[in-house]
């Protein structure tokens, strides 16, 4: 959307005062990322569904600063928090689900050892809008208390939902669309009785990553050719898989 904005949001107050939280808004949607994705990565996303999402800009105060970006900075930072998440080993852990009475919203946990580290997943569902996230941060504190009041769930479902969860948030324009269908499938694979649903995601996502890794890879061949001075086969293999790429992005775009 043109009138999608990206700012960085700096505060020196709260639990994580010397964390910055980056945004891409619209009246759409609102995506969040961490600054420091290493160490508590995370995607945050509020979706429009009945109501916009309000997309003002907040101005700086004391205390408080707000930072304008440009849209590959946002992409930056996001692509590295969604690696970081994508890349987390979530198998053989301690898994619980805490759900409300409405049965519109759902918190997935999963605790881990040797490291410490917890997972949190939120998918909630309300009449103006939705709420879907991914994070992590290396303590297991609320694990005693998560325990009490959540109910014990098997690795499988929590594999499940952080797969689907995180393949969505990774669609960017089309959450709106495909908000309802999520939610829906998270819900189902919560009822043993219901036949699993399944949800095409990030098809256009899976395609446009592919297609711009291959012109990357055509960039550094092309830089190569201009600025080194290999010797002649070494040349023609340079070109020869310069070709091979070409063909390959026309295929794809044939096909897709």
């Amino acid at each position: 959307m043109s009138n999608t904005k990206f700012y960085i949001e700096s505060s020196s107050y709260g639990r994580y005062p010397n964390l910055d939280f980056i945004h891409k808004v619209n009246k759409e949607y609102d995506i969040c990322v961490h600054s420091d994705y290493t160490w508590k990565p995370c995607i945050w996303a509020s979706i429009a569904r009945h109501s916009p999402v309000d997309d003002t800009v907040p101005k700086s105060e004391d205390g408080y600063k707000i930072k304008r970006i440009s849209e590959e900075q946002f992409n930056e930072y996001f692509n590295a928090n969604y690696d970081e998440l994508q890349g987390m080993n979530v198998k053989s852990g301690d898994y619980f689900l805490e759900r409300n009475k409405n049965d519109n919203s759902f918190v997935f946990h999963a605790f881990f050892q040797k490291p410490s580290k917890h997972i949190k997943i939120c998918c909630h569902q309300g009449i103006d809008g939705s709420g879907f996230s991914i994070e992590r941060e290396n303590t297991i504190s609320i694990r005693p208390m998560t325990k009490k009041r959540g109910l014990h769930i098997n690795e499988e479902l929590f594999c499940k939902v952080y797969k689907m969860v995180l393949e969505f948030l990774y669609t960017g324009s089309s959450m709106p669309s495909l908000q309802d269908k999520v939610f829906q499938a998270v819900k189902g694979l919560l009822d043993p009785a219901s036949e699993p649903m399944e949800v095409v995601i990030a098809q256009e996502s899976y395609y446009k990553k592919a297609r711009d890794l291959m012109l990357q890879r055509k960039d550094e061949l092309k830089a190569r050719l201009v600025e080194l001075d290999d010797k002649p086969s070494t040349r023609r293999e340079l070109r020869a898989q310069m070709k091979a790429i070409d063909y390959c992005v026309s295929v794809l775009d044939k096909y897709h």
